[in-house]
């Protein structure tokens, strides 16, 4: 199964009873079948949104009020629909009859767009006349449960924003590219961002302990003192490098990305073919102002305990402000991000 297609359900909970879902569905190998988007982001022009094809506009128009027709107690709050993929906000209001959950729901669902699919697609129906026919779906779906205060708006906006994103990308692609392998100091990375950044001739490592002298290091003078060398350098147009591990390395950081400020960000979390930044971060990417980088999870040792995985990632940081311009560092795998 595809990274982009993971299941997110949760272990032990009843899809069949009242919630509020977040479900996403990917055509397989990413074929842009339901439209194109159009529009820039570009000062006075036309906002970016989706122009439906004519199976963009089955799946808007016939396929997906079939929800509500056959299970009443349940809406479709909100929809994004892109070419090749589909988010829409799921509200289950009432208990699903007996023996009906929330994966039967979408089931069917897909099954409804393949065969409006194979209809409008003559040369797939007359290829597999008497076979069973192929979902236009990659297997599964994606979904999230919308719980935590707050979620249900911040998808909301995801949604809304997400044609605006994909022409950010297509429109400046060198801030959005994508390597599934970078090599700094026989390390392996995958990165997400603007990558001249690593070029940059001035880059500075935001490190803090947690404690100094027995006092958290924000109440130090050491503290303020570093924080207004790390901000005045960054305003300069240096490049700031920290994982964000401590709680005065996460306020760099955080105001890094509020201000706009160059920043290389290491995260443990990998990043793949089909992942993307949340819209803090994005916006950084679409500055220009920001480089994600994650080591590989062959690369990182098993630590012992948080003390060993902080110095680890602190020492990486101190290579990656060491890259200068004549400094080999192999890319492979260069890419322009995926559309979210």
């Amino acid at each position: 199964m595809s990274e982009s297609c993971q299941t997110r359900r949760m272990f032990g909970h009843n899809y069949a009873v009242p919630g509020t879902y977040e479900v996403t569905l990917v055509v397989a190998d990413r074929r842009p079948v339901f439209g194109e988007i159009v529009g820039t982001t570009k000062p006075g022009g036309e906002r970016p949104h989706l122009k439906p094809s004519a199976l963009g506009q089955a799946l808007l128009n016939e396929e997906l009020p079939k929800i509500h027709r056959f299970y009443p107690m349940v809406d479709i709050w909100q929809v994004c629909l892109m070419p090749d993929h589909l988010h829409m906000i799921v509200r289950i209001n009432e208990p699903l009859p007996p023996g009906k959950h929330l994966g039967i729901i979408i089931g069917a669902f897909k099954g409804g767009v393949s065969r409006a699919w194979w209809q409008q697609n003559s040369t797939v129906s007359s290829a597999l006349a008497g076979e069973e026919k192929p979902s236009l779906f990659e297997p599964n779906y994606n979904d999230h449960i919308l719980m935590r205060d707050g979620q249900l708006e911040n998808w909301k906006q995801y949604l809304r924003d997400n044609p605006l994103r994909y022409m950010m990308r297509r429109e400046y692609p060198d801030l959005f590219q994508r390597a599934l392998c970078i090599t700094i100091d026989g390390v392996r990375y995958s990165a997400f961002g603007n990558m001249l950044l690593l070029r940059q001739p001035e880059k500075h490592q935001v490190f803090f302990h947690r404690r100094t002298d027995g006092v958290p290091t924000e109440e130090t003078d050491f503290w303020k003192s570093e924080c207004h060398h790390l901000t005045s350098a960054a305003n300069s147009g240096d490049v700031l490098v920290t994982p964000g591990i401590s709680e005065c390395e996460k306020r760099i950081k955080n105001m890094a990305l509020k201000q706009g400020m160059r920043l290389i960000h290491l995260q443990t979390d990998p990043i793949g073919r089909y992942w993307k930044p949340e819209r803090s971060r994005f916006d950084a990417c679409a500055r220009g102002s920001l480089l994600i980088l994650a080591p590989w999870p062959e690369d990182i040792p098993d630590f012992v305990g948080n003390y060993d995985r902080f110095h680890f990632l602190n020492r990486l940081t101190e290579a990656i402000c060491a890259v200068s311009h004549n400094t080999d560092v192999v890319v492979q795998g260069l890419c322009r991000a995926h559309c979210g």
